[in-house]
């Protein structure tokens, strides 16, 4: 009977060594979550809670952006043609090396968000209307003539982006 209650002792003491010795180390907000990549305030909308359509990466510029869209928009992504109240947004990273990964690259500070609103004229046809936003707090730019050319984006590029296939 001793026997028995001295392995059982025993028992419990290894059970509670291994228990105290597998305590790992609190994970910091940083290593859960890619703070670096947060929107700024002053954005028009909330890209990131509608759907993904597609990504890009640039090498040469170094920047990484994702397409999203609204739930109208979804189902016309990569057709040019969306009804009126259709959203797309192109928001625009910097990469950033991965704390985590050899030689992986994530997103890192925003640089962009290119937004394409789809609405109808009084003639029954749709019209896009093409925004901008950079900064932080964001802030809109001012696009005239060609400028809006120098955005990977541009609103018809944007309208014609097609959706990545998922298997």
């Amino acid at each position: 009977m001793r026997r028995m209650k001295a392995k059982h002792v025993l028992a419990l003491a290894v059970v509670a060594v291994s228990l105290a010795g597998c305590r790992a180390k609190q994970p910091a907000e940083t290593d859960l979550l890619n703070t670096a990549a947060k929107l700024p305030a002053g954005l028009p909308v909330d890209p990131l809670g509608w759907r993904v359509v597609t990504t890009v990466v640039d090498r040469a510029q170094g920047t990484t952006s994702t397409l999203t869209a609204n739930e109208q928009a979804l189902p016309f992504a990569g057709t040019g043609e969306y009804p009126a109240g259709s959203e797309l947004a192109l928001v625009t990273w910097a990469e950033r090396e991965d704390p985590h990964w050899f030689g992986a690259r994530i997103p890192g500070e925003f640089v962009r968000l290119e937004l394409v609103t789809v609405k109808a004229g009084a003639d029954g046809k749709t019209s896009q209307e093409y925004r901008v936003f950079e900064g932080a707090p964001a802030r809109e730019i001012a696009l005239s003539g060609d400028g809006e050319r120098r955005f990977i984006g541009h609103k018809t590029t944007i309208l014609k982006m097609r959706a990545a296939e998922m298997p």
